[in-house]
């Protein structure tokens, strides 16, 4: 076949390189500067080349890091796409150790197995009931989280070591409660998490009544308890250990944006990873639909066992839970999520906080305050120990546009979303208050729909509030936890 002038031409170029072609000792000596050098690199899982960035390489072989980042300008709650080490992201859950412990007063814990947490990881009988320390969804590995922005692409960054050229925030070892909620010593008042239906365990509001009923509190999380109830009974476990933590909701909120790749955790659930091996979906709409029937049956009073979701392990998913009425048919086949092995990320009851509450401030804006250390001094209701952080001018109730990572707050900043777009979850702001301090309750309840999430914030209620739809999780870190981040030189 005879060739065409035109491909004679490529021929004799392709020719001509060839022949001009140099060995790598035959090329010019390069400057000692790594900026503005690339170089070539091959995915052996994907069988494609590409090239990167020299000094992203040299980073990325000696401490890796991977991440997302979401376009500003865009609504959709998708990330606009990945960055870092692929590998890393596609394992990130095995890096981290996320998934189920037992944890022990002292902070020490051991690994539950990723496929049966009612046995170690060595394949040791594991007790949950107490007897061997808290049932806890946590990380066994430190690590490091950063936040920036370049143009109008907002980057989440994480790491096992220092990410240069970034202010890193250090994110101990730590745990919360692996369902989500935590129950109450009767006897002692103590905060545990513990799968345990011995009736000094009783949950909700502690009403016996209810036992041996369909409303049955035996076995279930602890309700009905101010915060300040709540935060001295976690510290009866000693140092370090806490009530529901904006620390730990940040976390959880952080990684499933950074391994789902997006900022709606109500997305339906899809088993399937996409195209490069990576989480995709969410994870169910949650159980945020009961209906009227979970006030007047049960008054509002928790309606899932500790139990629930445990059969899924160190999984993502949801597990079905059925609410049953009286003559054992179904109220509601309750979608539990599951993030790893922590089940009830968001829904079923409200969590209430440990380290944060709000200012409500002369021009009803509302200041954040928060806790600037696990083993500081602090009395919910009074600023002193606090640190004031971001200020949401927000007046009204809206669904959240943007929320303020900075100092871990994931506090709301701007509104004017939907329940399908940006952050996708709703806030609920004081309206027209101007002095003293609210409540953060995070996460929503049975009832709140579309409206739950992982950045859902109500900031309506008095200090002093309690409710039988208002819980807490367990929450603890082996070493102190700055909500003020460091920053590490680049190379």
């Amino acid at each position: 076949m005879a060739f065409t002038e035109a491909e004679e031409a490529k021929l004799r170029t392709i020719i001509g390189a060839f022949d001009g072609g140099q060995q790598v000792d035959d090329l010019p000596l390069a400057t000692d500067e790594v900026q503005d050098k690339k170089i070539e690199v091959f995915d052996d899982k994907t069988g494609a080349s590409g090239k990167m960035d020299l000094r992203q390489a040299v980073r990325l072989s000696n401490a890796p890091s991977c991440g997302r980042c979401w376009n500003m300008d865009n609504s959709t709650p998708k990330a606009a796409g990945w960055f870092g080490s692929l590998e890393m992201l596609r394992d990130l859950q095995d890096v981290l150790g996320l998934g189920g412990y037992l944890v022990k007063n002292d902070h020490s814990r051991r690994k539950l197995d990723p496929t049966n947490h009612y046995r170690f990881a060595n394949g040791e009988v594991a007790k949950l009931d107490g007897s061997m320390g808290h049932y806890q969804w946590g990380w066994g590995k430190k690590f490091y989280l950063a936040f920036y922005q370049i143009g109008r692409l907002f980057y989440e960054e994480i790491s096992l070591s220092p990410i240069a050229g970034q202010y890193n925030y250090v994110i101990p070892v730590g745990s919360m409660s692996a369902h989500g909620h935590a129950c109450i010593d009767r006897t002692t008042d103590t905060l545990v998490s513990y799968v345990n239906e011995d009736v000094n365990y009783r949950g909700g509001d502690n009403n016996a009544t209810y036992d041996g009923t369909f409303r049955t509190m035996i076995g279930r999380a602890a309700t009905n308890k101010t915060t300040e109830y709540f935060r001295a009974a976690a510290r009866k476990n000693g140092s370090g250990w806490l009530c529901g933590t904006m620390r730990h909701f940040t976390v959880v909120k952080v990684l499933f944006e950074i391994i789902f790749g997006t900022r709606d955790m109500q997305a339906a659930f899809n088993a399937t990873r996409d195209a490069d091996g990576l989480h995709q979906g969410g994870l169910g709409s949650g159980v945020t639909n009961a209906g009227a029937w979970w006030g007047t049956d049960f008054g509002y009073r928790p309606i899932l066992p500790t139990s629930v979701g445990i059969e899924l392990g160190d999984q993502c998913g949801v597990s079905t839970y059925n609410v049953l009425k009286e003559d054992g048919s179904t109220y509601y086949a309750a979608p539990v999520p599951v993030f790893f092995g922590l089940k009830n990320p968001f829904g079923h009851l409200w969590r209430q906080m440990d380290d944060e509450f709000v200012r409500c401030n002369e021009d009803t804006s509302t200041t954040h305050l928060v806790a600037p250390s696990i083993y500081g001094n602090w009395t919910i209701g009074n600023e002193a120990g606090m640190v004031a952080y971001s200020t949401s001018p927000i007046k009204g109730e809206s669904y959240i546009k943007q929320v303020s990572y900075d100092n871990l707050e994931n506090f709301p900043t701007v509104t004017g979303a939907s329940a399908s777009t940006y952050h996708c979850d709703y806030f609920w702001n004081t309206s027209g208050v101007t002095s003293g301090f609210r409540l953060c309750l995070r996460g929503c309840d049975a009832n709140c729909g579309v409206l739950s999430g992982s950045a859902a914030l109500n900031v309506h209620n008095a200090v002093s509030g309690a409710d039988v739809t208002w819980g807490s999780p367990l929450c603890e870190a082996e070493e102190e936890w700055s909500v003020v981040p460091t920053y590490a030189p680049a190379s």
